[in-house]
């Protein structure tokens, strides 16, 4: 086993799409798991299309699906296969799959694939030692179960976008573009996946574990004090707590700096302290913070001062995509003794896998297999 490729012989079928479910996939495959994506010609992944959706009508379809670098840059190291799970045959096709497979993950709306006939009820029966890990927006258990839900909801309900504020005037500024829920729930999903794996490695026992986005994303949002405070109040306590937050300030000269307050410090003295800094200069303002024991980082304004590829050497990895040639994606943020996880094949396009998915696999005939191909083809002529 490769230093750089720990999961090599765990397989992952992906029934996900965006950026949640995806992102949790690439840790997989970047750490040696054989991810195998499911989408249908009907039904793919929307972020085939992301960035590129001013391109349709100039390309044909199957040209323009496979455009898209946010596409590639979450997709690396998959095996693609195409299944409409609607279609009984495809289904007892994913099912067959299931019985050599580790881990299912999915983020769809909760009870989707109990609807389409493979919920975890039917996983378990082709194979006992299996793992489901659902990444819906809220979880089944909560009143908002069967609500849909993308990242700038999660991130708005859980009070995360309430904190971003002004720091001088603690207004509201503004919903961010960067939505901070999708790459969240990603983490926690890889922690808890892999722990389920070892669990059912050792015990042959599957699990279905739920993970509610909005709930992971709160544990971000929740670090206001004031409920806290007033009930001190109201018991005749103190109400100076001590901080461990983080603040962004900007200086006389028009720079910013974040500043990781300690714990040890009150609020009355961030308030004092932050005066200072707001009254001085950016390197005025990092050696008063300095002396006062208190940690920070001048904010960078400028994208070309910084950018990916800028702290370590292999950050940006070249690729030669099919469809759109030579392209630079980010590379898995984590070394193993030393090692990068490696490129081993670019994202995959729509159905490149089905001949080793259906037929090395599955064992589909090459009928069946055409079939598929065909439906596809179809489309295809139908394309401007």
């Amino acid at each position: 086993m490769s230093a750089a490729l720990p999961l090599s012989g765990i397989r992952v079928i992906e029934l996900c799409w965006v950026w949640s479910g995806p992102l949790l996939g690439q840790y997989l495959a970047d750490l040696g798991a054989e991810v195998i994506k499911v989408e249908w010609y009907k039904r793919y992944d929307l972020y085939r299309t992301r960035g590129v959706e001013r391109m349709a009508g100039r390309y044909p379809e199957f040209i323009r699906r496979e455009m898209s670098q946010s596409f590639h840059g979450l997709n690396r190291n998959k095996i693609g296969v195409t299944l409409d799970l609607k279609v009984e045959k495809h289904r007892d096709g994913l099912l067959d799959l299931a019985r050599e497979t580790d881990l299912v993950i999915e983020n769809f709306t909760s009870g989707t694939l109990n609807r389409l006939g493979v919920g975890y009820e039917a996983l378990r029966k082709a194979n006992p030692g299996i793992v489901l890990l659902s990444l819906s927006g809220f979880g089944s258990s909560s009143r908002l179960s069967d609500m849909r839900a993308y990242g700038l909801v999660l991130s708005a309900l859980s009070g995360l976008e309430a904190n971003i504020v002004d720091p001088e005037t603690s207004e509201f500024v503004g919903t961010p573009t960067f939505v901070a829920s999708d790459p969240n729930a990603a983490t926690y999903g890889l922690f808890a996946s892999i722990a389920a794996i070892v669990e059912a490695k050792q015990t042959g026992k599957g699990a279905h574990i739920e993970l509610s986005q909005l709930e992971a994303i709160a544990h971000a949002a929740t670090d206001n004090d004031e409920d806290l405070k007033r009930l001190a109040k109201s018991l005749g306590l103190t109400a100076e707590f001590e901080s461990n937050t983080s603040t962004v300030l900007r200086t006389a000269d028009q720079s910013h700096v974040c500043v990781a307050w300690p714990s040890k410090m009150t609020e009355t003295d961030i308030a004092a302290l932050s005066k200072r800094v707001q009254g001085t200069t950016i390197d005025a303002a990092t050696t008063l913070l300095n002396e006062a024991g208190v940690q920070s980082v001048r904010v960078i304004e400028q994208p070309a001062e910084v950018g990916a590829g800028a702290t370590k050497e292999g950050t940006l990895i070249t690729t030669i995509h099919p469809t759109t040639g030579p392209e630079d994606i980010v590379a898995a943020p984590w070394w193993i003794d030393g090692h990068r996880a490696p490129l081993r094949k670019t994202a995959p396009t729509l159905g490149e896998g089905n001949d080793y998915v259906l037929g090395s696999l599955l064992g589909w005939s090459t009928d069946d297999r055409n079939e598929i191909s065909n439906f596809d083809v179809e489309r295809r002529h139908g394309s401007k």
